[in-house]
């Protein structure tokens, strides 16, 4: 990436990365089209029967929304025993990935490196908290596909092969164009937070998924600074000439702009899945 082009995606907030050579999506691809179908669906589709009950915790396991997502959704901590190996695998290797990412933007943005691990709770060392979440749009549900927000971490890395994402753009929508050799990439609030002060800001993007009139899936690696309970890292601002400021606490965030996201978005009675999808259909 040049530098232009880089300046433009800190600023934007959004960007395409190419997907690695050596990174095989295929598990991950097989799971999206098929974590909500039900158990008759193998090897994947039992996940729906898997709640939040299971985990402790009520973001985590399958959620169907009033809206038209239906989702799977793990933190890190329950990937080796929660996930199929090879999707667990995939996982570890989107983390890579996002940390790859995240140290060549703190590099850019001019924070001392021997304050990486506290500004990103870990994350600039894979020891932060992760998100991997897979969905799926339901077409014949009339409503939006995913309402506006904008992510608490520091960097989503997303797959997706169809188009449906928008980004805000002043006082429009913008669709964000689907490429199947490429994820987008867009940055959360940990990252506005922490660069707002640096002299090279990086924006945080409202995003949002449009009415879907196909099913469509993709899935999502979050990452985000370390929060597992009780060894919550912080949220924090670097001021130049000054170091690193303590904003609120990493579940704090979370907590809040999850609320913000999905406050009264669960479905009172998910029905169970009328089998799968029609021949044809856009997975």
């Amino acid at each position: 990436m040049d530098s232009g082009a880089r300046d433009r995606a800190l600023r934007d907030g959004v960007f395409f990365l190419e997907i690695p050579a050596e990174l095989d999506l295929s598990a991950g691809d097989a799971f999206a089209r098929q974590f909500y179908r039900g158990p008759s669906a193998a090897p994947y589709g039992r996940f729906r029967d898997i709640g939040s009950d299971h985990f402790g915790d009520p973001l985590l396991g399958f959620h169907q929304r009033i809206n038209q997502i239906e989702q799977f959704l793990l933190e890190r901590r329950f990937w080796a025993t929660d996930y199929p190996p090879e999707i667990a695998a995939l996982g570890e290797a989107l983390t890579r990935l996002s940390q790859q990412v995240l140290c060549s933007v703190l590099a850019h943005v001019g924070i001392p490196e021997q304050d990486w691990a506290r500004a990103t709770g870990g994350c600039f060392r894979s020891a932060g908290s992760y998100h991997l979440t897979f969905n799926h749009y339901r077409p014949t549900h009339e409503d939006i596909g995913l309402s506006s927000h904008k992510d608490d971490g520091f960097l989503t890395v997303l797959r997706t092969t169809a188009p449906g994402l928008e980004v805000a753009r002043g006082d429009h929508w913008e669709v964000v164009p689907a490429d199947p050799d490429c994820f987008i990439v867009n940055f959360g609030l940990s990252m506005e937070i922490l660069t707002a002060d640096s002299g090279t800001p990086v924006a945080a993007i409202m995003h949002r998924v449009a009415r879907q009139r196909e099913d469509r899936s993709s899935y999502g690696h979050f990452s985000s600074s370390g929060c597992l309970p009780g060894q919550d890292q912080g949220i924090y601002r670097y001021v130049r000439g000054v170091g690193l400021e303590r904003v609120c606490g990493s579940r704090e965030l979370i907590d809040e702009n999850d609320h913000e996201i999905y406050a009264g978005t669960e479905a009172p009675h998910a029905p169970a899945p009328a089998g799968p999808p029609a021949e044809g259909r856009r997975p």
